[in-house]
């Protein structure tokens, strides 16, 4: 096999044979694992991710539920000093990486 360049994530096959996952689902817990850093989290926002992977922001708002009701993510409310919202973080579950 040859050796891989440029930035890459890798995701275990376990979760890329999961049936109980769509495609949408599958695209958008490969971009928060390539979002996320050592401690396993990231907070990109839902325009965000509808603009990097393409995927319409219904869906995305309709598939982060989903992901965290499949064990692979858990999502925590943020909220802004002054008490506005702001970005939710997604963080990975020991099912992402076991």
């Amino acid at each position: 096999m040859q050796k891989l360049k440029g930035k890459f994530t890798t995701i275990l096959n376990k979760i890329i044979t999961d049936k109980n996952i769509s495609g949408n689902e599958f695209k958008i817990l490969c971009y928060l694992c390539m979002r996320s850093g050592n401690n396993n989290s990231c907070f990109p926002s839902l325009d965000t991710i509808h603009q990097d992977t393409g995927i319409s922001l219904t869906t995305v708002k309709n598939t982060i539920p989903k992901l965290v009701k499949a064990g692979y993510i858990i999502k925590v409310n943020r909220k802004k000093s002054n008490g506005s919202s702001t970005s939710n973080l997604y963080r990975l579950t020991n099912k992402v990486f076991k």
